[in-house]
């Protein structure tokens, strides 16, 4: 045996344990980054996410005035700057938003299942209606009506309503991949996402769902209010991304202070790892999209320590 070496196995309620997949991922060179997968699912590496997402959306917004097209749309919660950004271009050059019609992803619930209400100061669907719908200029907002998010009466029907709306399935869905490897708050390893296999996963629509500890330390915003985030939510499913005709993905650091390398690896196992319910974002690799990634998300991986330095 070699003194100098600890080897030991990944805790089981991480993503993955599969170490050939960990090592392959985290040595993904920034040159070899950039793809175009068959389906359509394109990796662009660009100094700020964010606003190609903007841009992005802008364009979507114009095209859906200009065009008269009736334009359904996934939101993620709460994108602030993005969604501001994108009303401030629609009301510099005077482009309607009265064809969008708009999803929120997901929202927190009780553990009784109950929704939190949009008035709550947390809410996601809350925050959602302040920061994109306001932003426009009256008479350039979409109708109130075409403005949905969760409720009590509309958790079991919600991925109907979006396929319904969006001749079955959205046109675009926005989105942005969590710690524990989630899209909206698809999460890994609960109760709500249980399936024997990717198929069965595939085929999980919206509804009320239970949280992984990651997810729930992230929202919190890294740990400082654990106990004022509520460890339950209702989400869209894999369906909803799987039906979706588009889709329009960020990853850039969140945390600058100390989960740097964590966003990294994780972003990685999403864009170059297996497609696998485990790694529920991985699913978007099935699909057609864009996936802006950041110059400061694509630098190296941190290296284990070497202990022959020593």
């Amino acid at each position: 045996m070699n003194r100098n070496l600890f080897d030991f196995n990944p805790a089981d309620w991480l993503p993955t344990q599969d170490k050939a997949v960990l090592e392959y991922c985290r040595n993904v060179k920034r040159e070899e980054m950039e793809f175009t997968n068959k389906n359509g699912y394109t990796i662009r590496v660009v100094p700020h996410p964010s606003s190609a997402v903007a841009v992005e959306l802008f364009n979507w917004i114009y095209r859906s005035d200009v065009e008269d097209k009736k334009t359904v749309i996934v939101f993620p919660n709460s994108w602030k700057n993005i969604y501001m950004s994108a009303a401030e271009m629609c009301n510099k050059y005077n482009v309607s938003a009265r064809n969008i019609h708009a999803f929120c992803m997901d929202e927190y619930a009780d553990e009784d299942g109950n929704v939190a209400p949009i008035s709550w100061y947390r809410s996601l669907g809350g925050h959602f209606m302040t920061e994109f719908y306001m932003s426009f200029r009256e008479d350039l907002r979409p109708p109130l009506k075409q403005m949905h998010y969760y409720t009590n009466e509309n958790i079991n029907c919600y991925s109907d309503m979006i396929a319904e709306e969006g001749n079955g399935g959205a046109d675009l869905i926005i989105s942005a991949t969590g710690w524990v490897g989630h899209t909206a708050f698809i999460d890994p390893k609960t109760k709500a996402f249980k399936a024997d296999n990717l198929e069965d996963f595939l085929k999980i629509k919206a509804g009320f769902v239970d949280n992984h500890r990651l997810t729930i330390q992230q929202n919190s915003g890294g740990g400082s209010a654990l106990w004022h985030t509520p460890r339950y939510s209702v989400s869209i499913g894999p369906w909803d991304v799987i039906h979706a005709r588009e889709h329009l993905e960020r990853h850039d650091l969140g945390n600058v202070g100390g989960y740097n390398s964590w966003e990294r690896m994780i972003s990685r196992l999403q864009l170059y790892g297996p497609v696998c319910k485990e790694v529920p974002a991985s699913i978007y690799q099935l699909t057609k999209g864009t996936i802006y990634v950041s110059e400061d998300m694509a630098l190296p991986v941190n290296n284990p320590i070497d202990l022959k330095s020593f």
